[in-house]
């Protein structure tokens, strides 16, 4: 991602959705955009600029976009002081960026955890999770798993009544659309680990 702010108060932000092969501008303006108002793409797709009431902000993209004819970009006719524009990303770099979740850095799986690993804090090195107490690490589900679910099944299973209930239990995933902790089972997502309070030490609370 990337992001630009000029003295005059035009800003802009760009990132880059690998998923769809595009990047996403936003800019913001200190007055409704008018008949000064315009937007291009500079610099072979690397760029974008936006003038405004004599104004110029420049901002570099995180990919290369591909610019079909002239590269200026639609300003709406009606004013406003927010912009934006989706632009798709050159052949190229497309064949370059792979969609699939391994090619995205994080930080942890729960296959990079061993059973028993210990979690203190990285400041001052206070044990908050001893060795051992974490027999099992288990990845949380996206943000949206229970959204999916109802694309998944067309109707709910309720013909297998508590057998699912015990068997989503097991899992971490409580009958209601939601992750229960659990005692020994360790949690983890890209930013948030998870944990029964049993298994934790030298928390506050407030």
């Amino acid at each position: 991602m990337a992001a630009s702010t000029s003295a005059v108060s035009i800003s802009m932000y760009a990132e880059l959705l690998p998923n769809i092969r595009q990047v996403t501008v936003a800019a913001t303006l200190p007055t409704p955009s008018d008949a000064t108002t315009s937007a291009d793409v500079v610099d072979g797709g690397r760029r974008i600029r936006l003038l405004h009431q004599g104004r110029s902000e420049t901002l570099e993209l995180p990919a290369v976009v591909l610019t079909r004819g002239p590269p200026v970009l639609a300003v709406p006719q009606m004013p406003r002081s927010s912009l934006s524009w989706r632009l798709p990303v050159s052949m190229e770099q497309a064949s370059a960026i792979r969609s699939a979740p391994e090619s995205q850095a994080i930080p942890w799986s729960s296959v990079d955890l061993a059973p028993g690993s210990a979690i203190a804090c990285r400041d001052c090195g206070t044990v908050i999770v001893r060795a051992s107490r974490i027999r099992v690490w288990k990845d949380l589900p996206s943000e949206n798993w229970a959204e999916m679910m109802e694309f998944w099944h067309c109707h709910k299973p309720h013909d297998h009544g508590k057998h699912d209930d015990e068997a989503l239990a097991n899992k971490g995933y409580g009958a209601n659309s939601a992750i229960t902790a659990q005692i020994g089972v360790g949690f983890v997502d890209i930013t948030t680990f998870m944990l029964a309070e049993s298994d934790c030490d030298n928390l506050l609370s407030d």
